[in-house]
């Protein structure tokens, strides 16, 4: 196990958060408008525009459906790398990209979404021995527990 899938797990896990509790579409139009503002800086300074929609669509991070959207937060169903999807460094700038433009607002003092999972990393990076027990207190930390487990 690895610090980079702690930081992929807990992102994952933060992500479904929002969309779960996304009531008025808020999450996706900051997402898009974050892409719009981005898109318009990097093609001004010549540079291919980075569209991390696609890129959490097309790895299988980020599922629409016929309502809304659903984040899939097991890393072994993703299609990511091989050749046949983004590579895991593209979802993880995508994920980062999502927790920027949106907040976590239901633990307390709302703080961008990045922050929150970045405190989680900072607190309880090399806590546990499984996979498992990471799982756990993720879940936790994200439903607003001490992420302890």
């Amino acid at each position: 196990m690895t610090e980079i899938w702690v930081n992929i797990t807990i992102d994952a896990h933060v992500i479904q958060e929002m969309f779960a509790r996304d009531e008025d579409g808020s999450v996706m139009e900051n997402i898009r408008d974050y892409y719009e503002e981005r898109r318009e800086v990097e093609e001004a300074r010549g540079l291919e525009p980075f569209d991390g929609m696609e890129v959490l669509l097309d790895s299988g991070v980020l599922v629409e459906t016929d309502e809304d959207y659903h984040v899939v937060v097991d890393q072994g169903e993703w299609n990511t790398g091989g050749g046949s999807g983004p590579g895991e460094s593209e979802v993880l700038q995508a994920m980062r990209h999502v927790l920027e433009a949106n907040q976590v607002d239901w633990c307390g003092e709302p703080v961008k979404g990045y922050e929150f999972s970045d405190l989680y990393l900072d607190s309880y990076w090399g806590a546990f021995d499984t996979r498992e027990e990471y799982v756990a207190s993720i879940a936790d930390y994200v439903g607003c527990g001490t992420g302890d487990y």
